[in-house]
């Protein structure tokens, strides 16, 4: 087991992550069939995103090392590079060459993640490098070219196994493309993450690159299957310093498949569909539809074979939290360099099969309780309430493996208190509180109650 301080995420404000405290603006669809959309994938609750790239084939957890600007050990090229920033920008894209992750399987990784409870899948078609995971018609910087290891359709295979698997799918999508001479001109300097022309002066470029993305979505939308969720990642390509016509992007992601949820991360408005807040947990609670993505492991993917991470524990605590908050929980993990499932992701995606096998029904279609009475115990254990078809759920936590017996005060009257995974609680009433005997947890991690009011 690892500690929090050994799996420190990247600094989110250097990634140019916006902070969710307080919540920004949120504007509901007007449009009936997202709405609709909306409310079904709130009741999926659990999903996984899953990053591989030419990153992953050279020990990164994401196309950063090609950033410009120093921000942090996530931006730093492998340990062995020496040259400069030019230098390394066409040694990073020739690894696309030696990129075969011959030991991928997406049913291996699809039945895993069905087997652990998730309900959809997104995946990363494109990263900021550009490198696509998909069959693109207009680049030649594809996992299907002839001058790429990979030499196969990923996404095909991605989207094929999960749905196979019961899971609904997502498309990650970055609006930056690092690898675009309409985004990044090499002829002159390149300082950070943004474009390095003067838009104003070269409109001509700049209203490819934004034909060029719109091109790039309509042709995954329509040539991939359904999909639930188009979630674009790169919120500093917005206006009005970076205008790439969301508007648009939206109306053909619609006209591919109508009711589609549109993600326009970290950029307020009528096209971010749902909150995004990254590696944390909102301190207080979000009023609006949201989604935590948090990474298993140090980064988004395996840098390593033997790459720790997070403990189960820690992990059902956050989808605890992160669900009775009303909130999605995204849970971040990739292959390794060959396209491996590292031992610890393993492990981590068995556990949480395990207790959701159990405790599911506590989380799946649940909401908060809108007039929810106090839940305390005798102990530290913190409490935490969901609702669902007029039952109450309450998750007791430790913060450890195992959970102790307790005695639980409800600010209510009840009926009849259960213990997924045991049976029948006994429980009295003194005055207006019910006292309940609560054993040892019968589901390691967390524990479950299922309560009746009166």
């Amino acid at each position: 087991m690892t500690t929090e301080a050994d799996l420190t995420p990247a600094p989110l404000a250097a990634a140019g992550a916006v902070q969710h405290e307080p919540a920004p603006e949120y504007v509901w669809p007007s449009d009936p069939l997202v709405r609709q959309s909306l409310g079904h994938w709130q009741d999926l609750k659990v999903g996984v995103i899953i990053h591989w790239g030419i990153y992953t084939s050279i020990g990164q957890g994401g196309s950063w090392s090609l950033h410009r600007e120093d921000l942090g050990w996530f931006t730093d090229p492998p340990e062995d590079w020496h040259g400069t920033d030019a230098e390394y920008h066409t040694w990073y894209y020739d690894q696309a060459r030696t990129f075969t992750g011959e030991d991928f399987d997406a049913q291996e990784w699809a039945s895993a993640c069905a087997a652990a409870g998730m309900r959809y899948c997104v995946f990363t078609t494109k990263h900021h490098d550009g490198f696509c995971m998909y069959d693109s018609q207009y680049t030649n910087l594809k996992c299907t070219s002839e001058e790429s290891g990979l030499r196969r359709d990923v996404l095909r295979e991605v989207t094929e196994a999960f749905r196979d698997n019961g899971l609904e799918m997502g498309a990650y999508f970055s609006k930056a493309d690092w690898s675009r001479p309409e985004y990044w001109n090499r002829s002159v300097p390149i300082k950070d993450r943004f474009h390095n022309y003067s838009i104003h002066t070269h409109p001509r470029a700049w209203n490819r690159f934004v034909e060029f993305t719109r091109d790039q979505i309509e042709e995954i939308l329509t040539g991939y299957g359904p999909f639930s969720v188009l979630w674009l990642d790169g919120g500093w390509v917005c206006a009005p310093k970076e205008p790439i016509d969301i508007d648009g992007i939206a109306r053909t992601a619609r006209k591919a498949q109508p009711g589609i949820l549109v993600v326009d991360r970290e950029v307020p408005g009528p096209h971010q569909n749902y909150l995004t807040p990254e590696q944390q947990l909102p301190s207080t609670p979000l009023r609006v539809p949201w989604e935590a993505c948090i990474s298993l492991t140090k980064e988004w993917c395996a840098m390593r074979p033997d790459d720790p991470a997070k403990s189960t524990a820690e992990t059902i605590g956050n989808l605890v939290r992160i669900v009775a908050g009303g909130g999605n929980y995204l849970i971040g993990i990739g292959p390794d360099a060959r396209g491996r499932m590292v031992p610890s992701v393993r492990r981590f995606l068995r556990d949480l099969g395990e207790w959701m096998q159990v405790c599911g029904e506590g989380i799946y279609s649940t909401r908060p309780p809108e007039n929810p009475p106090s839940v305390t115990s005798d102990d530290d254990l913190s409490w935490h309430l969901t609702q669902r078809d007029g039952a109450l759920y309450a998750f007791g936590l430790s913060g450890a493996d195992s959970i102790p017996a307790t005695t639980l005060h409800v600010g209510a009257k009840l009926s009849a208190v259960n213990m997924l995974g045991s049976g029948p609680l006994q429980f009295h009433a003194d005055g207006d509180t019910t006292v309940v005997t609560v054993p040892p947890s019968a589901t390691r991690w967390a524990t479950c109650l299922r309560i009746t009011l009166a």
